[in-house]
């Protein structure tokens, strides 16, 4: 027996939803999600987004072949992102466990989407540069508000690139050109663009996007795993800078995603005896409930992981060389060639002494030298980023 689906009502039903919870910021974003089916880009094996509510505490698996009416609810879920693919492909395309695999690709969820396009400033004919096709849904979003020619999208993967292009040629935007290739790089022979737009994060912003966009043109982008920037570039196209206007999580730009967080257990066990033991002056509680602390340490202590357990919060460097525990009372142990809680400490007392900013009053300068983070304003209180 077929199960017949209504679409045209979920879809319905999940721009209400939308509305409800303010995540609409410009009206045609709204109509755009209003009339975009998003079922013709979802893949028909995804994973939902809460780990730990499926079997064995992995993540759901739904089978739009087992359950169709629930891959169409997840599908429509406001608030759930869609895992789409895992390992950058390698192997089963979507397998019946995803338990210690790496998360490649996804269907950010209609919260976030609707949410970052309201940032854009997208207007008819605008030509647009998107970073990260994955399905491709973004692309028909861009399309639907701007003509289908002038997105021109790019995907690093290939399979997923190849998808798209099916994709988006069935729900009758065959004029969106989806190229595969680095999008670090971006695609010279489209510029100059009018807006850039990043779906996966960048640890630094690419220097290409600048040059290939206009002047006055916008740059928006997730950026270090947490802030959403909205970058204007100068007339010269020798800088761009903006304030940091949303709080947005994507997964990293391949290029500059690294090599994951090694298990440190064994290494924190052995060498636990001879760990330096010392008390912070600096109390370290705002990297867990002040999101520009924790995006300010991210930035001026790189490449470095927390757990923010219950008693004790250890931080580990993502080469297996440092790690640091740190109680609430203050106390604290180190070891390795990184002092990493007097890093945090210098990261922390850094944000207090800019008057404890908020997240949204931060910004992003960008130069071919390479980011600064500020506060309040271009010429208050800044940080250079790591590395270009």
């Amino acid at each position: 027996m077929t199960t017949t689906i209504d679409f045209t009502t979920l879809r319905r039903a999940c721009v209400v939803a939308l509305q409800n919870s303010g995540q609409f910021g410009a009206d045609w974003v709204r109509d755009a999600v209003g009339t975009v089916p998003r079922e013709a880009f979802a893949p028909s094996r995804v994973w939902l987004s809460d780990k730990g509510q499926g079997q064995d505490g992995l993540y759901p698996l739904v089978d739009r072949d087992t359950d169709p009416a629930a891959w169409a609810r997840a599908v429509y879920r406001h608030d759930q992102a869609l895992i789409t693919q895992v390992d950058d492909g390698v192997g089963a395309e979507a397998p019946a466990s995803a338990k210690d695999r790496w998360l490649s690709s996804s269907l950010s969820s209609l919260r976030v989407v609707a949410r970052q396009l309201s940032h854009l400033g997208l207007e008819p004919g605008h030509k647009v540069l998107h970073i990260g096709t994955g399905t491709g849904y973004d692309c028909a979003l861009l399309a639907h508000r701007t003509e289908a020619r002038r997105v021109t999208t790019l995907e690093i993967d290939p399979a997923l690139a190849a998808r798209a292009r099916r994709n988006l040629s069935d729900a009758g935007l065959p004029d969106v050109r989806v190229i595969h290739g680095d999008g670090e790089h971006g695609w010279p022979p489209g510029a100059p663009y009018d807006r850039v737009l990043a779906t996966a994060s960048a640890m630094r912003v690419p220097w290409a996007w600048v040059r290939q966009t206009a002047p006055g043109g916008v740059i928006l982008t997730p950026y270090r795993g947490l802030a959403l920037p909205r970058l204007t570039v100068a007339d010269d196209r020798g800088s761009a800078t903006g304030p940091v206007v949303d709080a947005m999580s994507f997964m990293t730009l391949r290029g500059q995603r690294g090599t994951g967080r090694p298990d440190m257990r064994e290494t924190i066990d052995a060498t636990l005896p001879e760990a330096e033991r010392r008390r912070t002056d600096t109390d370290l509680a705002p990297l867990d409930g002040e999101l520009a602390a924790e995006f300010l340490f991210h930035v001026l202590v790189p490449d470095v992981a927390v757990a923010f357990g219950k008693s004790t919060w250890w931080f580990e460097a993502k080469d297996g060389a440092s790690w640091a525990a740190w109680k609430q009372d203050g106390r604290g142990r180190q070891w390795g060639g990184r002092r990493l809680l007097d890093e945090a400490e210098a990261a922390v007392a850094a944000w207090s002494e800019a008057g404890r900013p908020a997240l949204t009053d931060l910004g992003v300068t960008v130069t071919r030298a390479g980011d600064r983070i500020w506060a309040g304003t271009p010429e208050g209180p800044s940080w250079p980023v790591p590395g270009r």
